[in-house]
């Protein structure tokens, strides 16, 4: 019994810090593609039913450009960022001239196409998880946005602050707004991973509905609010009587 009382004063000390909304953290970013016009391929043998195709088919390609992507990567980060992340998919990019066929055997020679390729990663930091993707032209050359640090720039970027902490800041910012979800995104203009605390939306009634709601984003370095979006959709409740 003396065991058990003792866990349960030290267990709070230890754990994750906890606040209301704490439990609305998800997943981060996209693991969506780049274009319609794409061959994806799985890296899991196992999962190509779920996908469309085996790394094999284009295996002296996908060696080049994730050893291209990987050499890029540490180059702005550093090898212990790198070991963070897991492919989850390599999406070949097509001109949109190209008819896509998986059972075309020439998609596979990629040299005969001006092809990208785009990278598919989860970045995961203790319980946080961040998707992204990085395109590569077939040179090997990185052409899309960053999204993730330059550590060279920012020392601290894998030091996360707690959310509980960019929870305080919004609510002590803008009293009474409710959060939807939390998730880690990446502002280049700061060169640094944020919390974006997404508002959630106000009650509707049955029917279609344009909404707004604030995207807040709060540095996850310094804990500073660095910028608030406005969102605006269209949402659909629906009634039965």
């Amino acid at each position: 019994m003396r065991y058990c009382t003792f866990l349960f004063f030290i267990l709070p000390v230890f754990g994750f810090s906890q606040c209301k909304d704490f439990d609305k953290l998800d997943f981060g970013g996209t693991h969506a593609s780049k274009t319609r016009n794409h061959i994806p391929f799985d890296l899991n043998i196992a999962d190509t039913t779920k996908y469309c195709c085996d790394i094999k088919k284009i295996q002296s390609y996908s060696e080049f450009i994730i050893a291209k992507a990987k050499g890029f990567i540490i180059g702005r980060t550093n090898e212990t960022f790198y070991k963070r992340l897991e492919i989850n998919q390599i999406d070949v990019n097509y001109p949109k001239s190209v008819v896509i066929a998986y059972q075309n055997p020439s998609l596979y020679n990629l040299s005969i196409f001006d092809i990208s390729y785009w990278i598919i990663y989860t970045y995961s930091n203790d319980n946080v998880r961040y998707g992204f993707g990085l395109e590569f032209n077939k040179n090997g050359e990185m052409i899309s946005e960053n999204k993730f640090p330059n550590f060279e720039n920012n020392k601290q970027a894998e030091n996360l602050t707690d959310i509980c902490s960019a929870l305080n800041v919004v609510n002590n910012a803008f009293s009474g707004k409710e959060i939807d979800l939390i998730e880690l995104a990446y502002l280049d203009s700061v060169n640094s991973f944020c919390w974006l605390l997404k508002e959630k939306p106000g009650p509707m009634e049955c029917g279609s509905h344009v909404y707004a709601i604030d995207l807040f984003y709060v540095n996850a370095n310094t804990n500073k609010l660095e910028m608030v979006k406005q969102q605006r959709g269209i949402e659909t409740v629906d009634c039965f009587e």
